[in-house]
């Protein structure tokens, strides 16, 4: 195919004009929610030969280069179904996005009536107005269930033509669960660029639907497929349907296509090693605009960098050579599949997270996590001069604000599906995509500052401090452990006598113990000749790289979930030694073998139970998103914070955590009513952590709150519960830095 023939023609005249935008009626909102007629500029939308065109008033048309965000509808506290998102919650975004020089918001599923009032309100009289790219919202289970996607004709159309009355400002939506309502009363339409409708389509249902319908083709009146599979005719069917409304309606037309992505893309994928990531295609080129859509259609992709794996292990991909001269498997694949494309190419999604735990790894180091915010925001920056180097009508980031209610494969099982909207989850990639991120109230700052902590669960020390005289006994000598949690952490404070200038880590190394299951009776490890009651997770800080969570293999969920295919001899998870501790792990790969090559990639994990040291606090120039531990020495603390998942809490809002797995399965999550803390200090007589002998009972040097035959005691700390959590939110570094290449590319067009 030729690059980028377009075919769907747009006539010399341009779109058929749309409706005005008048505001019907405010229903109690302030007055400034829309504008009035006088103050309306009509505005007319087409596919051109490299994109999106917009033309003002009665001027030509322009390209209008998409610089976009995904919104979605939900918050913390709240499942998108829930539609909870509210008015000065629209506005006060809209506003951010505009100063981050987007000028499109693209949005899966009719919102709640006061989307469209803030942006009608915001857009009022602007020369540089954020643009609507809208989509309908089929759910996958709906689809797998139907199997045929035929079956769901009536009830896709119904939510297209939903979708254009709510726009248009023309309809009351009357109350369901899991969907917004109300009166949609703000006309928008002069500022809906296009539609994108539907979802990342499963395979098993488009071979599905082209086994159980017969060939043909589609001729309508809007959109045709001459030579398409029946999903493909099942699409322009939809398309032609919901453009055939909105002209018949309301005398308009705007650019439509449906969602697709690199699964179901109509490229031969020989290097991809799971077939049902390259089984069937669904093929945007084969649906065409006929003269009577002026508007024309488009293709719209998701395009990730880190999956399927056909990314990582095609070699055209991973050797090819970006405009920067570098290596871009990303370029590659998009360079691919513009080619391939007749029509002109949206990027409807893209991103990375800013997670503290990762799912996929890419080739080139744009893996699914275990971003820092600054990070994040310069390989979206990269990644969207990417998809403009390539050709396309643009590219819409994947999203705009974190969402807490979103799971991972990796980690699903580990917490509970109804509860994950009340807690951040910082482990898992899928909840930390956003420009914009919630920041738990009431969160330390772990920057050394002590205010932070001033309500915090105190304990002090009962005995004292070994002294070697060695120049290191103030960094041993603990003065008190803080303890505190939100919505997001587990934090610990340990203060010290006198850090002096930092830590001599050859010389003080220090253990922090974890218990949740109440009295699990351990041998601490590291030699340090102590027992404990009540531990299930042990900290070793013995500095920057060498400090790391551990866990009683026996409450080890990777093990129980993955260890068979990591190799794993299970039988010591299940009835461990009394001193054994095990690294956390997550997987991030569950292994499989390149088609043409036979080579087989091993199963892969990473330690996620590994610490960082950093300074926590967003206002702190030298700002880490992903620190856990923070040494302040002018404080004389040291400050940690462990995200709830690595320690088996499957929801810290209602104090709920892993239970017995090896008895019970995954799904039996237990009650805790408090956690048993302790610290201590020692002397490492190896870089491995091992503790050198001291005379005394144990090699312990200081513990708080104390050693009593050779046994280290335990505080209790009562965590809070909470049915709503408070939260503030704030633009990452990553918001500014792809505001920043927006606003390059503003400048290079619209």
């Amino acid at each position: 195919m030729q690059r980028r023939r377009f075919l769907g023609r747009v006539g010399a005249a341009g779109a058929v004009g749309t409706a005005g935008c008048g505001f019907r009626g405010n229903d109690g909102e302030s007055p400034d929610d829309g504008g009035d007629a006088a103050d309306a500029v009509s505005r007319r939308f087409r596919i051109g030969d490299d994109g999106f065109e917009v033309a003002v008033g009665g001027g030509p048309f322009t390209q209008l280069g998409v610089r976009g965000v995904n919104l979605g509808m939900a918050k913390p506290g709240r499942f998108p179904g829930e539609a909870a998102i509210t008015r000065a919650e629209y506005d006060r975004w809209l506003a951010m996005m505009g100063d981050l020089n987007v000028n499109v918001v693209r949005v899966y599923t009719v919102h709640p009536p006061a989307f469209y009032r803030a942006l009608a309100a915001y857009n009022r009289g602007r020369d540089d107005p954020v643009y609507v790219v809208h989509g309908n919202w089929i759910g996958e289970e709906t689809l797998r269930e139907a199997g045929d996607a035929y079956g769901l004709s009536d009830a896709f159309d119904r939510s297209f033509r939903q979708v254009i009355d709510a726009v248009h400002g023309a309809t009351t939506i009357d109350p369901e669960p899991g969907h917004a309502s109300g009166a949609y009363d703000a006309d928008v339409s002069d500022y809906v660029a296009g539609y994108v409708v539907g979802i990342e389509w499963p395979p098993a249902v488009v071979a599905e639907t082209n086994r159980v319908n017969d060939d043909g083709s589609y001729d309508g009146e809007y959109l045709t497929a001459p030579d398409a599979t029946p999903f493909e005719r099942w699409l322009a069917a939809r398309l032609d349907a919901g453009v055939a409304y909105e002209t018949a309606e309301y005398d308009a037309q705007r650019p439509a296509a449906f969602t697709n992505w690199v699964t179901t893309d109509p490229l031969d994928h020989p290097y991809e090693p799971f077939e049902a990531e390259d089984a069937v295609s669904v093929d945007p080129d084969a649906i065409a605009a006929t003269d009577a859509y002026e508007a024309g259609t488009f293709a719209a992709y998701h395009v990730y960098p880190y999956y399927p794996p056909l990314l990582n292990e095609t070699p055209a991909y991973a050797e090819h050579v970006d405009h920067r001269g570098e290596p871009n498997s990303y370029a590659g694949y998009l360079n691919d599949l513009v080619d391939a494309t007749d029509h002109p190419l949206l990027v409807a999604e893209f991103g990375v997270p800013s997670s503290r735990g990762i799912a996929q790894r890419d080739v080139h180091g744009r893996d699914q996590g275990r971003h820092t915010e600054a990070e994040q925001g310069e390989i979206l920056a990269a990644m969207y001069e990417d998809i403009r180097e390539a050709g396309t009508a643009g590219g819409v980031v994947f999203s705009w604000h974190d969402e807490w209610f979103k799971r991972t494969w990796n980690l699903a099982d580990f917490s509970d599906p109804n509860r994950r909207p009340y807690w951040s989850n910082v482990q898992t990639p899928e909840q930390r995509f956003g420009l914009l991120a919630f920041d738990p109230e009431g969160a330390v700052p772990l920057d050394g500052s002590p205010d932070a902590w001033a309500d915090a669960t105190g304990a002090s020390p009962t005995g004292d401090p070994v002294r070697l005289g060695d120049g290191a006994d103030g960094a041993r000598e603990l003065t008190g452990l803080r303890v505190t949690g939100d919505a997001a952490y587990l934090s610990l404070r340990l203060e010290l006598a006198d850090l002096g200038d930092g830590i001599d880590w050859e010389a003080t190394n220090y253990l922090v113990t974890l218990g949740l299951t109440g009295g699990n009776e351990k041998t601490l490890p590291h030699g340090v000749g102590a027992d404990s009651a009540a531990t299930d997770f042990v900290v070793r800080l013995g500095g920057p790289d060498a400090s790391r969570v551990t866990v009683d293999p026996r409450y080890d969920a990777f093990a129980y979930a993955y260890g068979a295919e990591a190799g794993l001899d299970l039988a010591r998870y299940r009835d461990p030694a009394p001193d054994a501790f095990t690294p956390l792990r997550m997987v991030i790969n569950r292994g499989y073998t390149v088609p043409p090559t036979g080579e087989r990639v091993p199963f892969e994990s990473v330690e996620t139970g590994r610490l960082r040291y950093g300074n926590g606090n967003p206002d702190a120039p030298a700002y880490d998103s992903l620190a856990d531990v923070h040494v302040a020495p002018d404080e004389n603390a040291i400050e940690l914070r462990l995200p709830w998942l690595l320690c088996n809490v499957a929801d810290p809002s209602r104090r709920r955590r892993l239970g017995d797995f090896w008895r019970d399965g995954l799904d039996a999550d237990e009650t805790f009513e408090r956690i048993d803390v302790a610290a201590a200090s020692y002397v490492p007589a190896a870089v491995d952590g091992t503790a050198s002998p001291l005379d005394g009972q144990t090699n312990l040097a200081h513990a708080v709150p104390g050693v009593a035959d050779g046994r280290l005691q335990t505080a209790a700390y009562v965590p809070e519960a909470w049915d709503r959590p408070a939260y503030a939110e704030r633009l990452k570094a990553s918001g500014e830095r792809v505001g920043e290449v927006f606003g390059r590319y503003a400048s290079q067009s619209r």
